[in-house]
């Protein structure tokens, strides 16, 4: 696949990758998907995110950052629950770091494999799927998606960013993943310090810590994950040049197709 891959021929190449992986897999491991949030709405959005994941196995912990739950909330817990998915949730001080919350979640878990995954960007229902499925075809430590897509919330515009090079490729051996798909492997993660103490960079913090301790990390595919882009209190500035730039393909709104459930 190269620059000019058309989006239509990146869904067609992934649903082969997609179908050979899952051939091989017998059964999956157990997961712990962890999560630090701080706006409710955005709790909101991605409870119903992984009320839609195809992942049969895995267990959610949220890390409630100086928020309570509210009733919308408790509703889609309760319909995870009816699923079988484990829902546990922790209150922290407005004073916890990032890097603290997710760290206690992660001790807190259960799972053979640590999923990372952040309230604000957009997940399809394949994601968490498809991200084992990677980690066990290739037994990486840690495997996580491209940055292939990316909603430009003020501007109300999703870009489609593809490339053989840059952070943009796709299945290959690499040191950097989209810090809200990372999944790793429970005894690399816990051997690494988890996502340490920080305030910021602590997807950096993991990988390099798992680089270091002689770890391989794996880029997947993009598609099925949008990293978004908005001004708000939490996250810096950007200058969304860089992504308008670099777009192969751009769409009015949030990218519509069924790998993302948005449509």
């Amino acid at each position: 696949m190269s620059r000019n891959t058309s989006f239509a021929n990146e869904l067609a190449e992934i649903s082969q990758i997609r179908k050979a992986r899952r051939e091989a897999i017998k059964e999956y491991p157990k997961v712990s998907v962890v999560i630090a949030t701080l706006r409710p709405t955005d709790l909101e959005n991605i409870l119903n995110q992984i009320l839609k994941q195809t992942l049969p196995n895995f267990e959610l912990l949220l890390g409630l950052h100086n928020i309570d739950l509210n009733t919308k909330h408790k509703a889609l817990i309760k319909k995870l629950s009816t699923r079988k998915i484990s829902v546990s949730h922790f209150k922290f001080a407005k004073s916890a770091t990032l890097g603290e919350i997710l760290s206690s979640l992660c001790e807190k878990s259960t799972g053979a494999y640590i999923s990372k995954m952040d309230d604000d960007d957009y997940y399809g229902p394949e994601h968490l799927r498809d991200l084992v499925d990677a980690a066990l075809d290739t037994k990486a430590d840690v495997v996580g998606r491209a940055m292939n897509y990316v909603y430009l919330e003020p501007l109300s515009l999703s870009v489609r960013r593809f490339s053989p090079t840059g952070i943009q490729a796709v299945e290959l051996w690499t040191d950097w993943v989209c810090g809200g798909t990372i999944l790793v492997k429970r005894d690399a993660a816990k051997a690494a310090g988890w996502f340490g103490k920080g305030t910021t960079a602590v997807d950096r913090y993991l990988l390099s810590n798992v680089t270091e301790n002689g770890g391989k990390i794996y880029r997947t595919y993009g598609a099925g994950y949008i990293y978004r882009r908005t001004f708000t209190f939490h996250t810096y500035v950007t200058n969304y040049s860089k992504y308008l730039n670099n777009a192969n393909e751009q769409r009015v709104g949030i990218w519509p197709d069924s790998i993302f459930g948005t449509k």
